[in-house]
């Protein structure tokens, strides 16, 4: 019995001796992946729910939505815009005939101009189940956006196709032609709101906690204010239960502990850190007014969710941005990018999913046939929509500026990453103010059009936008916001006062449209630019192999050891 047990202890012990060798690698390995498996993506689409949710938002075509409603209802509604009161109405989308239906106006930024002028091309919002229980293959409400401020009517389509490419969990959406009493109204850009639907499309959980930062509550930058949740007046509750301390937990560790995947998805945050860098996105986060995310906590773990891309590609300023220091203002002032992007390990995911983004759906190829397919499908719509920010010339014009935008930001970041040009800076952040698109002016500079004709611009309108250069002064914003870097007493005064505006918008899905992604994208490893993260790569590499192989040798003695033994006892 004895001689029996003498081989088998020995491999044992061997065992255990490898194990506690390269376990410690070997865990750290494995636990990384599966950690990041298990939280990077939103769950999986069955066929029948990609098939459901395609027919809401397709991307292979224009759809119809169709609303009927009293004649002098509406006209109340459009009187009274600010109120955004639901009115009963009923809709026929994309086919599908609905009674009963809530539609109201939305908006923020967009609403006040349109009051302000003589246009009424307003956001809407409709709510299926407003005065009853029905749904439209389980989504309860859809924006439709009036795509204010972007002459491209592109920017919120190609940044969420964007978002989607790299996994991050995004709203469905799909341009539609609005008609009222039927009258064509005008073209825009249908977006799922997050909610019930989305949530469990994505997380395939509705009982987590879900917060927005609104620029009505002054945004929130997430730094450290205390234990008492009323503080935090930037980040508005829309789920029905707040989970306790939750939130509070979350902030507290973010911004005065260490263990940030306690509270974090980090593979979700750094994810949409990149997608506001790629995308040029000033109106979110890292802008100044910190605003146009949610928070949706997932059995303990918050995940950031992208929202409102209207502003992107510069239409809120963000050219050259550092991408080590993106924010306008101190960098120290926006814990999540300064407190993951100051572990090395998190720096370097963030810089590879910025390279998988430039070099897979924000490539010259692809973006340069991506926006001509989109074009193809939407420049007739265009045309002939009856109440236009732009005119069609603008339109054209616009492309030409976005494509060069994106392809000047692509070059900016691909130099950063290898090194030719520095990612950092003395941590005041990349600067503030409105670029391209600033003010009242889409891609392009274009002024907008708010007096419902698409040949001239509005005249002395000051109401709706001061002028082409100066941005509005937001009556419910803090006067507390400074520009990093300005030493004029006057220019800081002026900059108080004149904090960026909040546009509206959001949405977008994980689809593809006419001919998708390109060949073996999003997945694979992507190009690395020259010097990035190359040795690092072929020393981990090289580091896996030599603990398989090591595993392997030993296990081949091992088991010549024991056959011997055996052998032994048996003679």
């Amino acid at each position: 019995m004895r001689s029996t047990c003498k081989p088998v202890l020995i491999i044992v012990s061997c065992l255990l001796l490898l194990l506690s060798i390269t376990g410690c690698n070997l865990t750290s390995t494995y636990s990384n992946i599966e950690n990041k498996s298990s939280l990077s993506a939103p769950a999986a689409l069955s066929q029948e729910e990609q098939t459901s949710l395609e027919e809401v938002f397709p991307k292979d075509k224009v759809i119809d939505v169709k609303i009927t409603i009293d004649e002098a209802e509406f006209q109340d509604m459009l009187d009274n815009a600010s109120r955004e009161e639901y009115k009963e109405a009923s809709v026929n989308y994309n086919g599908k005939q609905f009674d009963h239906v809530g539609i109201r106006i939305k908006g923020n930024l967009s609403l006040r101009s349109v009051v302000n002028s003589d246009s009424d091309r307003y956001s809407f919002k409709i709510s299926f189940d407003e005065y009853v229980n029905q749904q439209y293959n389980g989504i309860s409400k859809i924006n439709l956006n009036n795509n204010y401020s972007d002459a491209s009517y592109m920017r919120e389509f190609l940044t969420y196709e964007l978002a989607a490419s790299v996994g991050l969990p995004t709203p469905g959406f799909s341009y539609v032609n609005v008609y009222v009493n039927e009258e064509l109204w005008g073209f825009y850009l249908a977006v799922e709101q997050i909610d019930e639907a989305y949530l469990k499309r994505n997380f395939e959980t509705t009982s987590g906690a879900l917060y927005k930062a609104e620029m009505t509550g002054s945004g929130s930058d997430l730094t450290w204010l205390g234990d008492n949740l009323d503080a935090y007046t930037g980040l508005v509750q829309k789920s029905e239960k707040s989970n306790n301390d939750i939130l509070i937990n979350m902030l507290d560790e973010l911004n005065n502990g260490s263990n940030y995947e306690k509270v974090l998805n980090i593979d979700n945050a750094l994810k949409y850190i990149a997608l506001n860098v790629a995308a040029s996105n000033m109106d979110s986060y890292l802008g100044q007014n910190k605003q146009n995310y949610y928070l949706y906590e997932d059995q303990g773990i918050f995940n950031i969710l992208p929202w409102d891309y209207n502003m992107a590609f510069g239409g809120f300023g963000g050219s050259n941005l550092l991408i080590d220091e993106p924010t306008q203002g101190a960098v120290a002032d926006r814990p999540l990018v300064a407190k993951l992007l100051a572990v090395d390990e998190y720096k370097k995911q963030y810089h590879q999913v910025l390279s998988e983004m430039i070099s897979g759906y924000l490539s010259e190829e692809h973006i340069t046939s991506r926006i001509q397919e989109v074009k193809a499908l939407i420049s007739s719509q265009v045309q002939n929509d009856p109440r236009p920010f732009y005119s069609y010339e603008e339109y054209e014009q616009s492309l030409e500026t976005l494509t060069t935008f994106i392809k000047n930001n692509v070059d900016n970041i691909t130099k950063q990453l290898n090194g030719t040009l520095p990612s950092s800076g003395d941590g005041s952040g990349s600067g503030g103010g409105m670029g391209p698109g600033g003010g009242n002016r889409g891609m392009g500079g274009q002024r907008m059009n708010l007096n419902n004709t698409a040949d001239k611009a509005p005249a002395n309108n000051t109401d709706a936008i001061p002028n082409n250069n100066a941005v509005p002064n937001m009556p419910n914003a803090s006067n507390s916001t400074t520009v990093p870097g300005a030493k004029d007493t006057e220019i800081q005064q002026n900059a108080q006062q004149n904090v960026q505006p909040e546009p509206i918008g959001g949405g977008a899905n994980n689809g593809k449209m006419g001919g998708g992604f390109p060949e073996g994208f999003p997945g694979g490893g992507g190009f690395k630019p020259d010097g990035f993260n190359r040795e690092e790569t072929n020393q981990e590499g090289g580091s896996r192999e030599a603990i398989y192989t090591g595993i392997a040798l030993l296990l081949l003695l091992l088991s010549s050891l024991f056959v011997t033994l055996y052998k032994r006892k048996r003679l």
